[in-house]
């Protein structure tokens, strides 16, 4: 699917060049796209950020954007690399989950295992697929390499589930699946399941109602709110929540709500 447009998404950091020698490898061959850098900053080897950050921006993104997802801990350990196509958009990355949630906003009608050798760089650094793989593939797709040409259809890449609120009477169950750079936790539950009323409890941490905003309560004061994610959210103004409450991906959330029985 031809494109204008090319966004990366990395745990590359910005201290080294590797962020710029990708980039450099799609304009070297596709000198007219834009490349559009959705964050470098991915906690090094975190697949699950990875995925709700991509999740999160795809939509927002101009139609028939290609992402360059490269958080890739198993590199040159033998995993695929695989390329993917929603309705609207397209994905090159490692066969490690990373795409997993993007379901979550539009079905993928087609993938394949890339494989298709004549499209790489000469030269295969074990440890950087990003450059020497995915970035050129990136290029020729761009400029209307055609799909079927970039190897078999597969369909059994890895998914990994999202991690679906859980209702148990009036209790709504969650967990963490994001930490943004300012701290706030971005939880799994969707904000139409909850009400202004809630009860909410992470990490032996209660905090009783929604705010409208960060500024809505004292500096270091902790508050729950809707971000801008659209799930519900803890955070403490002037400081960082996850920091102060040591909270990790993967952390368990619980809501006591008033419930209306036909949301789940």
């Amino acid at each position: 699917m031809k494109t204008g447009f090319i966004a990366l998404l990395s745990d590359f950091g910005t201290n080294d060049p590797f962020v710029a020698t990708m980039k450099g490898v799609i304009l070297s061959k596709a000198p007219k796209v834009d490349i559009i850098d959705i964050t470098h900053q991915i906690p090094p080897q975190d697949i699950t950020t990875a995925g709700f950050y991509l999740m999160s921006s795809m939509s927002y993104m101009p139609k028939n954007t290609l992402f360059l997802c490269v958080v890739d801990p198993a590199v040159g350990m033998g995993r695929g690399i695989i390329w993917a196509k929603t309705k609207n958009y397209q994905f090159i990355c490692p066969d490690n989950g990373i795409i997993s949630w993007v379901e979550e906003i539009e079905p993928v009608i087609e993938s394949r295992f890339v494989n298709n050798s004549r499209l790489f760089l000469k030269k295969i650094s074990s440890t950087f697929h990003g450059r020497d793989i995915m970035a050129p593939v990136a290029a020729e797709i761009a400029k209307g390499f055609p799909e079927k040409n970039l190897g078999p259809i597969f369909t059994e890449y890895r998914k990994n589930p999202f991690p679906r609120q859980t209702k148990t009477g009036n209790r709504i169950a969650g967990e963490v699946i994001g930490i943004d750079y300012f701290g706030n936790v971005i939880t799994s539950i969707d904000q139409k399941y909850i009400k202004a009323a809630s009860i909410l409890n992470i990490a032996n941490k209660t905090i009783k109602g929604i705010k409208l905003t960060y500024a809505s309560v004292d500096d270091g004061v902790d508050l729950a709110l809707i971000g801008s994610f659209g799930f519900l959210e803890f955070s403490a103004r002037g400081g960082s929540f996850a920091k102060n409450h040591d909270i990790k991906i993967g952390q368990k959330v619980e809501a006591i709500i008033s419930l209306d029985e036909n949301y789940i």
